[in-house]
């Protein structure tokens, strides 16, 4: 559902919480039975609780609750002022919870959401009121049945991660609109899918669409439950195509009889060729880096000002990309980024699970990525989705135990949803091994290479041909870049389609200034990078390159000696306070040197024939 700037009410800002470890919210019924004065059940009133700000995660604003991971209860008040009218619809709008939320509004189930981070609505129009009250129970509890599992690489941010609100609709209404660009020769395509939605599925209305900005307007009837295409064409002259030196973007306005809406968008197109990625007919390289949504302050919630910084010290770098690691972000970053004209890719967390192949944890993780499409494809900087990371277990002995049947489900779900964009995952380089022998408890050791062993497919070569881009994560000690990319790159050529780095890297604290062999030291760190950048620059075939990760990060899962007992992930280049550590100015000088190289080769190899 398309809710950017629908008129409403916004529920962010304070709300009144506490944790529920002894789940008696659950036992008590406590969104039913509104306490009394001098009366022991249930066990709440509202000054009882705690004040915590929406958006936002416990983790971050209550040190008694940092590493707190279970149920939570979230609730407000809010008035309704809007003059109550027939033919209207009311609609509770989440941005992201973390993990499973229950949603009741005075008293009545308005609905459950059974995974985290990505986005759901819930018609509310029969529960609404002059006066409301909202319960939300937030339940963060790892799972293995859940996706992401019982461990991964950033913290359980549990709570109302995202924005909340409140919108109101006609009876009949665009519930949402998706714009595909597409070029040939000299002209610029414009497809606009628009659809209707009403209780009433015989209805109609006539829907005008409307790009100002390029003198293009139309008017159809749309059907509801029907998506009807709005076809436009101009020459490019007329037109400024979203670029990273240019991100231009539209005004692009949809109306009916009953109410408008709009969004600022980009026109591009994005595709493969051979090797080879093309931003609106040019080949691009992706100098990139990886990111967490980890923000000073906030954790797992994005604000404009951290956003705004994270694009700050990725441009300093030199990078035109991030990959975005391991959940669907906010609404607000796809937006900075359509802005800021840095390209990025969007994942779910499909991320070391064993079972990611059993039906419950393909719906979960096929609902997630739903979800997310629905809402960020009309972002013109996103250019990738990504199905997992690090997803992959192999039993050869019993091809059924693995995971193939979950991207063999996505990957043509995700297309048939957006064909606009390219599919990926982390994966490419896992089970590389002539007898791989991988297991989840190896966490993420994936590469059992030793002595003459010789890299080769681990994957059934249909799983190669899923993707647009094959992507992969490989950390390797020093001395072992060049063979070991140089390998990856030869396995994968055969299938003719781009080659990225997804993940490389190394850990390091700020101030350790051991030597190049002590592991944590910025010495090594440094020279981790420095011979991956080397090896990069005679391996022209690969198209992407994105160290891990920018900013050291919180999460409960390992205790070395340079994490200092803080439960952080020292693989940043900016430390926990985003102050650069040594390795900073090393990546930044390296990325320079491997665009002039790269620049000098493309020019001297790439032809028209080879990308067009």
């Amino acid at each position: 559902m398309f809710t950017h700037n629908r008129p409403g009410i916004d529920l962010n800002g304070s709300w009144k919480f506490c944790p529920d470890p002894m789940l008696r919210s659950r036992q008590q019924k406590w969104w039913l039975n509104r306490p009394r004065k001098n009366t022991t059940f249930p066990c709440w009133d509202v000054e009882g609780l705690w004040d915590i700000q929406v958006p936002g995660t416990w983790k971050t604003q209550f040190e008694e609750l940092k590493w707190y991971d279970g149920l939570a209860v979230y609730y407000r008040e809010f008035p309704n002022e809007f003059p109550k009218e027939e033919n209207e619809e009311w609609f509770l709008c989440f941005d992201g919870i973390v993990y499973e939320a229950e949603v009741y509004l005075n008293g009545l189930l308005a609905g459950q959401h059974e995974y985290g981070y990505s986005p759901f609505h819930l018609r509310v129009t029969d529960a609404i009121r002059q006066h409301n009250q909202l319960f939300v129970l937030v339940d963060n509890t790892l799972s293995e049945n859940r996706v992401p599992g019982i461990r991964f690489d950033w913290n359980n941010d549990g709570g109302i991660i995202n924005s909340v609100k409140l919108i109101r609709v006609p009876r009949n209404y665009i519930n949402n609109f998706k714009v595909e660009t597409s070029l040939s020769e000299n002209f610029v395509n414009i497809d606009v899918s628009v659809e209707l939605a009403s209780a009433d599925n015989s209805a109609t209305e006539m829907v005008t669409v409307d790009i100002p900005g390029l003198g293009l307007k139309k008017r159809l009837e749309v059907k509801a439950g029907r998506e009807q295409m709005f076809e436009f064409s101009l020459e490019r002259s007329n037109i400024i195509l979203w670029n990273t030196e240019e991100p231009k973007l539209y005004k692009i306005e949809l109306s009916t009889r009953h109410e408008k809406i709009s969004d600022d968008v980009g026109f591009r197109e994005i595709r493969t060729k051979n090797r080879r990625i093309l931003l609106n007919g040019n080949p691009i390289r992706l100098y990139g880096v990886g990111v967490h949504s980890e923000f000073k302050g906030s954790g797992r919630t994005a604000t404009v000002a951290g956003i705004r910084e994270m694009v700050s010290r990725a441009k300093d770098l030199g990078v035109n990309f991030l990959r975005c690691a391991h959940y669907p972000y906010a609404e607000i970053f796809g937006r900075e980024m359509d802005k800021a004209g840095l390209l990025w890719w969007e994942e779910v967390p499909a991320y070391w699970l064993e079972n990611m192949g059993e039906d419950h944890q393909i719906r979960k993780a096929c609902g997630m990525m739903r979800e997310t499409i629905k809402r960020d494809w009309n972002r013109a900087s996103l250019i990738f989705w990504s199905v997992s990371n690090e997803c992959c277990y192999r039993d050869p002995d019993n091809f059924r135990k693995n995971n193939y049947k979950y991207w063999f489900t996505v990957v043509p779900m995700v297309k048939e949803l957006d064909s606009s964009r390219l599919v990926t995952c982390a994966e490419a380089h896992n089970m590389m091994a002539s007898k791989p022998v991988w297991n989840p408890d190896q966490a993420d050791e994936f590469r059992p290479v030793g002595g003459n062993e010789i890299i080769t497919n681990g994957h059934p070569c249909g799983w190669y041909h899923l993707f647009d881009v094959l992507a992969g994560n490989m950390y390797q000690d020093i001395g072992k870049s060049k063979p070991a990319y140089t390998q990856y790159v030869s396995m994968l050529k055969k299938f003719n389609k781009p080659i990225m780095l997804s993940e490389f890297g190394a850990r390091s604290l700020q101030g350790a200034v051991d030597d190049e062999n002590s592991y944590g030291s910025e010495n090594r760190h440094c020279r981790i990078i420095c011979e991956a950048y080397q090896a990069f620059a005679e391996l022209p075939e690969l198209t992407g390159y994105c160290p891990w990760c920018l900013v050291d990060i919180r999460t409960p899962i390992q205790w070395r000696w340079f994490n200092q007992g803080k439960g952080l992930f020292r693989y940043g280049f900016l430390d926990e306070n985003w102050q650069p550590k040594k390795v900073y100015s090393t990546l930044k000088q390296k990325i320079k040197s491997l665009k002039l190289i790269m620049h000098e080769i493309d020019e001297k190899v790439i032809n028209e024939s080879d990308i067009k």
